[in-house]
């Protein structure tokens, strides 16, 4: 993909991208303001691409237009070079596929019977290429299950499998595993990255985890108040400064409870992927004083400290926890008065947030308050981190969901 504000010409006999944009523009019907604002960008085809932003950027919008579901708009969107307004729903209908936020999951059917109704003609859809793609993608064991008998993640690949079938050119999505546990979501995006590679499908997807964006995609659109802020590879649109201008002094509540008579003590919370803001709000809401790390930028428990003025121990997108910063959670943990383990996904890449296990003896006075879930399910590592944490949680007062939290912390 490439993208600029300046707007893309192909030359000489080059391909055209699957998407380009010229001051596109929309607006709601009956609306004063726009919602996306004279845009310019190009997606190549064969690119995999995110577009990230925060909560009411334009995103969704924005993949709308691009799916043809919002006429209206002003500027020029071409799709493979044709202007997408004048491209037929039969056409879009057969040369792009889409996935929602929500699956599939209610329905009575099996795997086998859904799938063949990939194609408007069953009759197209070989019974062997539905089971030589699930036996590629080893989830044969799906074949005959009801899609209601399903997790969300199984219901979840086999829908990215019946969109496979289609075999499409372009293939959107809008937040595809927003609604899915760590695991799930690796093997949803392991599975579309090798069909990506091999296929040369486009696609391009709205995700809210940057650092799985990060981490998939090649190319990143950020998008902020209907306006792209920056566009290029995930370490030129992914770094401190660029998200700092979108999702830093964000509306929230303060480190502080308004009216509180003094804090209580300082509490560090080891979490990531979301794991710790009730808890960070359950403490905050409580007057203590909160510090969180180690984090990765772009993190959504990075993204709500920043918001909410927490401080932290912050590290570079999808890379590893550093040494340095590694001693600086350390001190964290050492002025503390209890530190929290929340229940986050722990690869090799943050495994050091667990090993003050063994590198600190802690003070006396230093609680420490474990998640209580079977952390093997969390771990991927190869039973590093479940080392760590079998040694914390000796040491750890465990609770297993929120109401018991707000008990312990209560207590201290």
């Amino acid at each position: 993909m490439r993208t600029d504000n300046k707007g893309s010409s192909n030359a000489g006999n080059a391909a055209p991208p699957a998407f380009r944009a010229a001051a596109l523009t929309y607006r709601f019907e009956g609306e004063d303001e726009n919602i996306i604002n004279g845009i310019n960008f190009a997606i190549e085809a064969g690119s995999f691409a995110a577009i990230v932003g925060p909560n009411g950027a334009g995103k969704s919008t924005l993949l709308d237009i691009m799916l043809g579901y919002r006429k209206g708009y002003a500027g020029s969107l071409e799709f493979f070079g044709r202007e997408l307004a004048k491209v037929t729903a039969g056409e879009l209908a057969r040369e792009r596929a889409y996935i929602p936020q929500q699956s599939e999951d209610g329905l009575r059917l099996s795997a086998y019977e859904y799938l063949k109704l990939s194609n408007a003609d069953p009759s197209k859809t070989s019974c062997s290429e539905i089971d030589e793609l699930l036996e590629k993608l080893n989830i044969s064991y799906l074949k005959n299950r009801s899609i209601a008998s399903m997790s969300g993640g199984e219901a979840r690949l086999v829908q990215l499998v019946f969109v496979l079938l289609r075999k499409p050119r372009v293939l959107l999505l809008d937040e595809p595993v927003s609604y899915l546990d760590y695991k799930n979501q690796q093997a949803f995006f392991e599975i579309l990255k090798k069909e990506h590679a091999e296929r040369g499908i486009t696609v391009a997807a709205i995700l809210h985890d940057l650092n799985m964006a990060a981490y998939y995609c090649g190319e990143i659109i950020l998008i902020n108040d209907g306006r792209i802020l920056k566009q290029g590879a995930p370490f030129e649109v992914l770094n401190y400064r660029t998200l700092g201008s979108v999702f830093f002094g964000a509306a929230g509540f303060s480190n502080a409870r308004p009216g509180s008579g003094g804090v209580r003590g300082r509490v560090h919370v080891i979490c990531g992927g979301g794991s710790g803001e009730k808890i960070i709000a359950r403490l905050i809401e409580r007057n203590f004083s909160v510090s969180c790390g180690v984090l990765n930028a772009g993190d959504s428990d990075w993204r709500f400290c920043r918001a909410n003025s927490v401080p932290m121990v912050e590290e570079e997108p999808y890379r590893p926890i550093s040494e340095e910063n590694y001693i600086k959670n350390l001190e964290y943990i050492k002025a503390s008065s209890a530190v929290v383990v929340c229940d986050f996904p722990i690869g090799a890449g943050n495994l050091a947030n667990l090993k003050f296990a063994e590198d600190l003896a802690l003070p006396a006075a230093v609680n420490i308050i474990c998640a209580g879930r079977d952390f093997n399910e969390l771990d991927y590592t190869g039973g590093a981190a479940s080392a760590y944490l079998e040694k914390i949680e000796k040491k750890a007062r465990v609770f297993k969901n929120i109401d018991e939290f707000e008990k312990l912390i209560d207590s201290l």
